[in-house]
């Protein structure tokens, strides 16, 4: 993973830093989602003209690629390209048509260049006012320190279909010192509960294929004496999911 970040772009931009961030994110997941094997390039660069700074942001893998014909129906929603190569990959297809969304909003360009096999380049192109004069924040700085709660003698199953989400939440769990176990299935998890295995706290995946996280949580609880806390885990950030 190489970075490039231009040293002469203006210390203060009059923009959006959560969408700015959230077009960043969207592209490196997008390319780390793509490539198995060599690099990714993250260079930020900028023109000045006057009071506008042009923030040229771009993301170059070497992914699957795109074919030519495909190129126009990358930003579309729900379109999953090359569907033989990516039978593994997850998502619902609405990162890109939700980054060009983004980009155009703020009046932006969003344009691809990709070689089949070979890989893509993405680069986004968005105008920033310059502000020359730094506000200085006479609010005193908030020093915020985590708490981490002693989980010892305490067991957590965490179910997932993904082996690196999966290690993704044990790591994330390890400094709680509680006892970690995996599944790989809501029927797995299922045949653990039913085999009397004891956990105080279950983290479950929601989106999961032949059961979903949903559907393992309703197995669940028809099981005589259930009452372990559950809670679900997902990426979906669809409107009214929360709620759900």
């Amino acid at each position: 993973f190489n970075t490039y970040f231009d040293q002469s772009i203006p210390q203060v931009l009059y923009g959006d830093p959560v969408r700015i961030k959230q077009i960043i994110l969207n592209l490196l997941t997008n390319a780390v989602k793509y490539t198995k094997q060599g690099k990714i390039e993250f260079r930020v660069s900028s023109i000045q003209n006057n009071n506008v700074c042009r923030l040229i942001i771009s993301v170059q893998d070497t992914g699957i690629g795109i074919k030519k014909e495909n190129i126009d129906k990358l930003f579309d929603k729900f379109q999953r390209l090359d569907l033989e190569k990516n039978i593994t990959i997850e998502g619902t297809g609405l990162g890109m048509a939700i980054t060009k969304k983004l980009v155009e909003l703020m009046n932006g360009r969003i344009m691809v260049q990709s070689v089949y096999g070979q890989g893509s380049k993405f680069t986004v192109a968005i105008d920033q006012k310059i502000i020359h004069k730094v506000v200085e924040n006479k609010e005193p700085v908030k020093v915020v320190t985590e708490e981490v709660i002693d989980l010892t003698g305490k067991r957590i199953l965490i179910v997932d279909d993904n082996k690196l989400n999966l290690k993704v939440a044990s790591r994330l769990l390890e400094k709680y010192k509680c006892e970690i176990e995996t599944s790989l299935s809501g029927f797995e998890c299922i045949d653990r509960i039913n085999n009397k295995e004891h956990f105080d706290l279950i983290l479950m995946d929601d989106m999961m294929p032949e059961m979903s996280g949903v559907e393992t949580l309703h197995k669940l609880k028809e099981i005589d004496n259930f009452n372990i806390p559950v809670i679900a885990l997902t990426a979906n950030a669809i409107a009214g999911m929360r709620i759900k």
